[in-house]
C-alpha cells in the first residue's frame, strides 16, 4: 500500500485555492505546484477591445477555455454578455463561466475537446450567413472556426490571451521541488514547455500522465509521452480519471 498520497503536478498557472487543485484534494491526492505556462494578456488588445465592443452585432459565441470567457468579459468592462447571444463552450467549466456572465443555456458536447463540441454545433443552427465570435489563445487551436467557416459562418477569431513558457531552469526546479508521482497537463503548450524542460523520460516514469482534453493528449503523444483523457474536458472529470488504475491512452490520443 501507497505509504502518501499521490503527488500531482498541477502545470496550470492557479494558486493553492484553484479549482484543478481543490478537485484533486478532495479526492484525497497531494496536488503540488508545478506552473509550466503563464497567461498574459494578447499582444494586439485592440482587435479583442473592438469584438467585445460589438459582441450584440454577433449571433453566436464560441469558447474553448474559461481564460477566453474571462478576457473578453474584462474586455465589455463588465458589462453582462447579450441576452440574444447563443454560446457554446468545450466544457462544463467554461460553459459555467459563460453562464456567470449572463449566457443563457450554453452549448456544450457530451464528449472531451474541439472535436466533440464541431459535431455538437453542426446540426445546432442553419450557418450560412451567422456571425460567429471565437476568442482564443495566441496558440489556440483552429479547427472550431475552420468548419464553421466550412459550414458557411461568418467567424472572426480574436487573440483574448497568450500563454509565456517559464524558463526550463524554473520548470525544472519546479519539477524536482514537486516530486510528482503522476501530472495533469492542460493544454498543449504545457506539454511542450514541459517536455522541453524535464525531458520525456520524466513523465514516462510517472504512475499517470493525465491531460485535459484530446488535444493535449495527442501532443504528448508527439513528444513520445503517453496519456489518458478524461471523457469531459473539466477538473472535476480529470481528477475522477486519476482515482482509478492506470490506463492505456485513449485511441484518439494515439492518431
Amino acid at each position: 500500500m501507497r505509504a502518501h498520497a499521490l503527488r500531482v503536478a498541477v502545470t496550470r498557472d492557479e494558486g493553492l485555492d484553484g479549482p484543478l487543485t481543490e478537485a484533486l484534494r478532495r479526492r484525497g491526492f497531494e496536488p503540488v505546484s508545478c506552473t509550466v505556462v503563464n497567461d498574459a494578456p494578447p499582444p494586439e488588445p485592440e482587435p479583442l477591445a473592438r469584438a467585445a465592443r460589438n459582441l450584440e452585432t454577433y449571433q453566436w459565441l464560441v469558447v474553448a477555455s474559461q481564460r477566453a470567457v474571462a478576457a473578453l468579459l474584462e474586455a465589455r468592462g463588465g458589462k453582462p454578455l447579450p441576452a440574444s447571444l447563443r454560446t457554446a463552450a468545450v466544457g462544463a467549466k467554461t460553459a459555467a463561466r459563460l453562464a456567470a456572465g449572463g449566457a443563457d443555456s450554453p452549448l456544450t458536447a457530451p464528449g472531451a475537446g474541439a472535436a466533440a463540441l464541431i459535431e455538437a454545433l453542426r446540426g445546432a443552427d442553419r450557418w450560412p450567413g451567422r456571425r460567429v465570435l471565437i476568442p482564443r489563445a495566441l496558440e489556440g487551436g483552429r479547427e472550431l472556426g475552420q468548419s464553421l467557416r466550412h459550414w458557411g459562418a461568418c467567424v472572426d477569431e480574436v487573440v483574448a490571451y497568450r500563454t509565456l513558457e517559464r524558463p526550463p531552469d524554473e520548470i525544472i526546479g519546479a519539477w524536482d521541488a514537486a516530486r510528482p508521482d503522476a501530472v495533469v497537463v492542460a493544454s498543449p503548450s504545457a506539454a511542450r514547455a514541459l517536455v522541453r524542460a524535464v525531458g520525456a523520460d520524466a513523465l514516462r516514469r510517472l504512475e499517470r500522465v493525465a491531460a485535459i482534453g484530446s488535444t493535449t493528449a495527442m501532443q504528448l503523444m508527439a513528444l513520445g509521452v503517453p496519456a489518458v483523457v478524461p471523457a469531459r474536458s473539466d477538473f472535476e472529470a480529470v481528477a475522477d480519471l486519476l482515482t482509478g488504475p492506470p490506463a492505456e491512452a485513449p485511441p484518439e490520443a494515439h492518431r
